[in-house]
């Protein structure tokens, strides 16, 4: 079964410090707003119904779950949460005994952690939790009617949504408007570029701020193909690749390697969906036919990008490794999520300080623009309330508490959806940084100036038939970056009807 989560590897280094610093820029207040005249509790006739725990209670690195126990103390009104992130559960566990012995709601938190406690998709869709996360946009669209629309308990506790950007709010609505969840930890992507490459070449760092000029040029994605392509360089020569040539190349002008399918490509040239307003039809939507294009062109064409069996060579990383840690891509589609492999990595896949990276400076460009237009294919995460909680008051304040916690923010490795707890964030990922490239200041204003341009909708929106479609979607993008020759108008015509086959499907 799929569970609710989005495998990703995450910039967790120096977790500690970010509780530091992040408590300070908290000062211990919560990231929304709550009345202060909120009910003090709820009736326990309002128990929600919780699945039975199994016959052997299961550990996590030898803690209990569901922790700390099924038995409810007297008066108390149980929340059920599910943690849907891999990590040894101590943050968890410490906020929960916390959250506990302190909160003046009679709410009493229960925990488990999906990664060992047995707990799947059918427990989910029971509603054997109260709240569940965090969770990603993907998790929201595997199971679109699931969860609770949160606008009445927004209203009701008067919840400030002022602190974040229209667009990334934008990203938790549903097709009726409701809120399904609130901004938490995101993503941006944004363009990796290796300042050597470009020192090299002798061309200026690029855009911070979207709007801005190019060497005079508009910051577009036909000006990134031509600066790639002088970027892109003949392993024999080691001059820039004629365009067309097919020679082997020893230094690429860009690369996608962390992009798995259109849909996510395809929205850093415009938001866009497979499925049609009436939520039936299959749609390919014209810029992601002209995303693909571009992008196909790239590898086959002007072969300023690597095809799938020239990434995944030996010489380049291989097919668990990365291309941009390799020195050889100048530029890169790359997600805040991402920054912890572009340098060397330990035996374990562990960001580490020996071998030296074989190049010492990069930085990060926002998006290029497509018809004037800049859309970011943010990922962003949040925490949800089951429809079928009996404790909607209670599961909203415990949210609130969990997505204010600064030890749990830290633990799970995001940068704060709220602007203001972002500096705290960036000193801590820059001193993850500084283990690797020493003497490297990142521009990491550059991921709150795309969260302003997060996509609506999201590149990861619900379709029909979710699991089937998204797999149908990366064959489609494998097939793309792995054979030459492709007419590419036909192989979107395929897609578009495997699409409704997927969608017509019981």
């Amino acid at each position: 079964m799929r569970l609710l989560r989005r495998p990703r590897r995450r910039l967790l280094a120096a977790a500690a410090s970010i509780a530091a610093v992040l408590v300070l820029a908290l000062g211990g207040s919560l990231l929304m707003r709550v009345t202060k005249s909120a009910p003090t509790g709820l009736p326990s006739a309002s128990l929600p119904t919780v699945a039975a725990t199994p016959t052997s209670t299961p550990t996590f690195d030898g803690l209990q779950f569901p922790y700390p126990g099924t038995s409810v103390p007297a008066g108390k009104t149980k929340v059920a949460w599910l943690d849907l992130r891999v990590h040894d559960g101590s943050a968890e566990t410490a906020f929960v005994d916390k959250f506990n012995a302190s909160n003046r709601d009679n709410i009493f938190l229960q925990l488990s952690i999906i990664s060992n406690s047995g707990h799947t998709d059918d427990d989910i869709a029971a509603g054997a939790f109260d709240i569940v996360g965090p969770i990603g946009t993907d998790g929201l669209s595997t199971r679109p009617d699931t969860w609770l629309g949160l606008n009445d308990e927004i209203a009701k506790y008067h919840t400030d949504l002022g602190v974040y950007p229209p667009a990334l709010l934008n990203t938790f609505k549903d097709s009726a408007g409701q809120y399904e969840g609130l901004p938490y930890d995101e993503y941006p992507a944004f363009i990796f570029y290796n300042k050597d490459l470009f020192a090299k070449a002798r061309l200026p760092d690029l855009p911070t701020k979207v709007g801005e000029k190019y060497m005079g040029q508009d910051w577009t994605w036909d000006e990134l193909a031509t600066i790639a392509k002088q970027l892109t360089v003949d392993v024999d020569s080691g001059k820039p690749s004629a365009s067309g040539s097919g020679a082997t190349i020893r230094q690429y002008g860009f690369d996608a390697q962390w992009v798995s399918d259109l849909r996510r490509f395809g929205t850093a040239f415009g938001a866009g969906s497979y499925v049609a307003s009436d939520g039936k039809t299959a749609q390919i939507p014209a810029v992601w036919q002209q995303a693909t294009q571009w992008y196909y062109d790239a590898m086959w064409v002007s072969h300023f990008a690597p095809t799938n069996a020239e990434r995944t060579a030996a010489d380049m990383g291989g097919p668990d490794g990365t291309t941009v840690a390799t020195g050889r891509v100048a530029m890169d589609l790359a997600w805040a999520w991402t920054v912890s492999s572009f340098g060397p990595h330990d035996a374990d896949g562990n960001p580490a300080s020996t071998p030296a990276s074989p190049f010492k400076h990069w930085d990060m460009g926002v998006l290029p623009s497509n018809n004037g237009v800049t859309t970011d294919p943010i990922d962003t995460d949040t925490f949800v309330i089951h429809e079928k909680s009996k404790v909607p008051d209670a599961a909203y304040k415990a949210m609130l508490a969990i997505m204010a916690d600064p030890s749990l923010m830290a633990s799970y490795g995001g940068m704060p959806a709220n602007p203001s707890l972002q500096a705290a964030y960036f000193k801590s990922a820059q001193t993850a940084v500084d283990a690797q490239f020493a003497n490297n200041p990142i521009t990491w204003p550059v991921l709150t100036e795309m969260a302003k341009y997060a996509a609506s909708p999201a590149f990861d929106a619900p379709m029909p038939n979710y699991n089937k479609a998204t797999a149908d979607d990366q064959a489609f993008y494998t097939r793309l970056q792995s054979q030459r020759g492709l007419n590419v108008d036909a192989e979107i015509a395929k897609l578009k009807a495997k699409l409704q086959a997927d969608f017509n499907a019981p």
